[in-house]
């Protein structure tokens, strides 16, 4: 993976600056635990080819200290859990890979270099999914027009909508100061403005998006999608769903989720097969 000494270099700069009080961990040994999963997965990947079961032990030691960090260290953040979706990704994981890109998608607007590799990265694991399901063409549609929305992360977004509003003011102002007629300052700012506004909405449909539309990643290796919450019920689909497949909860009763997948069918699997982003 590349980039790969550079992003432990930005976590453990990370892990100082936001070592919090209340975690079970002390910033030392916080540190520690990155040196140890660097270390691990730099062995792991040396050891690849050669001794692949040893290294898939090494990948499965190198994940437990990044999950250390997570859960003990009270500490979450873009290259944690894309570190973790890389391990997963080396270890065949397809589902897990995916499941952590995508929690690492929600704070990537920290580096745009991270943004750029977890991109990269995020698709491979896609393109080694196993089901096929089929993207609602109305939402095809909007991610071609809308590419900004869907490949931007809310903080890169939030932070080009507030560059564009500054500097359709500073021209404004700029205007005003110099009593200038010509239009061409003026048709710069309302267009920087508008371009604030769109980035602006673009968030905020993000931001109520997570509120009101849980999201998650099929983790088993396949599962009996059915039609109701119960092996009694009969299956929904020919074949069953399998690691990597995304979906939007609809609702959760007992152990088990009403899911939609991207194509807009719904059906239920058991809660166990999957995991929440």
């Amino acid at each position: 993976m590349s980039g790969y000494n550079y992003f432990i270099s930005v976590l453990a700069v990370l892990i100082m600056l936001n070592g919090q009080a209340s975690a079970k961990l002390t910033q030392q040994e916080l540190v520690e635990l990155t040196d140890q999963a660097g270390g691990l997965f730099r062995q792991a990947n040396d050891l690849a080819k050669s001794e692949p079961g040893r290294a898939r032990t090494l990948y499965e030691q190198t994940i437990l200290r990044y999950k250390r960090i997570i859960e003990e260290g009270h500490i979450t953040n873009a290259p944690l859990y894309y570190n973790i979706g890389n391990a997963y990704l080396l270890m065949g994981d397809v589902g897990r890979a995916i499941l952590n890109y995508r929690r690492a998608q929600r704070f990537a607007g920290d580096a745009l270099e991270l943004a750029g590799n977890l991109r990269k990265n995020l698709q491979t694991a896609l393109e080694q999914r196993r089901d096929e399901v089929q993207i609602k063409a109305q939402k095809r549609i909007l991610q071609t027009l809308f590419f900004w929305h869907y490949d931007f992360g809310v903080k890169i977004r939030l932070l080009l909508g507030c560059f564009a509003w500054v500097l359709a003011w500073a021209l404004l102002s700029v205007h005003i100061w110099r009593r200038r007629r010509g239009r061409g300052a003026v048709g710069t700012a309302i267009v920087g403005m508008v371009v604030a506004v769109c980035f602006a909405v673009s968030v905020a449909v993000d931001v109520n998006s997570d509120r009101t539309n849980a999201q998650g990643v099929i983790v088993a290796d396949e599962v009996a999608a059915r039609q109701g919450d119960g092996i009694n019920y009969p299956e929904s689909f020919v074949e069953p769903l399998h690691s990597g497949t995304e979906f939007i909860l609809r609702e959760k009763r007992s152990k088990w989720l009403r899911i939609e997948l991207t194509s807009g069918d719904d059906a239920w699997i058991p809660a166990e097969t999957a995991e929440m982003i």
